[in-house]
């Protein structure tokens, strides 16, 4: 028989019927029985994906997750964003997820082989508002104290103050303070040790990991560890939600946002570690 193309149609039609019934009901059973967490997350923590080109009559919108992690090369804690290597990710952390962290005796030989290493799935931890906030909240305190007290001479002393002030004033008024503080391949390991499913959510990542660096002393060989992104960092925000948020939701920049909170998302975590929202309070 003739492959006609009124089998190519009706095939086609048949594999997108099957594609969107499979990731229905993968969402289905994400959502199913009750939510693994929830965090009650304000534009600190979340920005709008199409805040831009905003449209009341686009129906939904998508929600950014703004998480952030305490790194090595920021070592004030006080950069918004999640870039460098992790203090907490080190060689028996990067070994239990699956990456061979062996040294070699060559460093320039270590470097040419390890140099491609692609990233590993891995779940990750979310703390909300907790140790980790808290820590980067002393690091801008302690660099603005470490600044001031600095006897350099005056216009350079007083710009490095005035930046500290700001990164402060950011630290305890606008940055997330939703941070990556962990990760594992174990599920029901990770809710043990964070127990508090109001504070902490396991969500799905990637992890890459970079050996010592090529000329390194010894002591300062070490591997370092990357979060290189959560696999569902976005949230769709239905319509009947961004109706009852009203404006704002229409004023959340796409930078670091401004002092107060004018909202407040209650996000749920599923099954499969999918965030979906399930609340919205404005607040006044």
């Amino acid at each position: 028989m003739n492959w006609s193309r009124m089998h190519t149609l009706v095939a086609g039609i048949a594999l997108v019927a099957l594609t969107n019934a499979v990731a229905l009901g993968g969402v289905a059973w994400n959502r199913s029985g009750a939510p693994e967490s929830e965090l009650k997350l304000s534009q600190r923590e979340l920005g709008d994906v199409y805040s831009r080109r905003y449209d009341r009559e686009a129906g939904g919108s998508e929600l950014m997750l703004r998480w952030r992690v305490l790194s090595q090369e920021y070592p004030f804690g006080y950069y918004d964003g999640h870039s460098g290597a992790l203090e907490w990710l080190d060689e028996a952390k990067l070994a239990a997820l699956g990456f061979d962290v062996s040294k070699q005796l060559d460093p320039a030989r270590e470097s040419r082989r390890y140099g491609r290493l692609l990233p590993r799935e891995a779940l990750i931890v979310l703390e909300l508002d907790g140790p980790a906030a808290q820590k980067a909240l002393e690091r801008a305190r302690e660099r603005l104290a470490q600044e001031s007290a600095k006897g350099d001479a005056e216009k350079d002393k007083v710009n490095r103050v005035k930046m500290a002030a700001e990164a402060l004033k950011h630290e305890e008024t606008s940055n997330s303070r939703l941070f990556a503080v962990d990760a594992g391949p174990d599920a029901a390991a990770l809710r043990a040790k964070y127990p508090d499913r109001s504070r902490y959510a396991i969500v799905r990542g990637k992890i890459r990991a970079y050996p010592p660096a090529t000329g390194a002393r010894e002591k300062d060989r070490r591997w370092r560890g990357y979060l290189e992104s959560l696999d569902s960092p976005r949230i769709n925000l239905p319509l009947e939600f961004r109706e009852a948020a009203g404006l704002a939701m229409r004023t959340i920049p796409a930078g670091p946002v401004a002092a107060g909170t004018r909202f407040e998302v209650t996000v749920a975590f599923g099954k499969r570690f999918e965030p979906w929202v399930i609340a919205v309070a404005v607040k006044k």
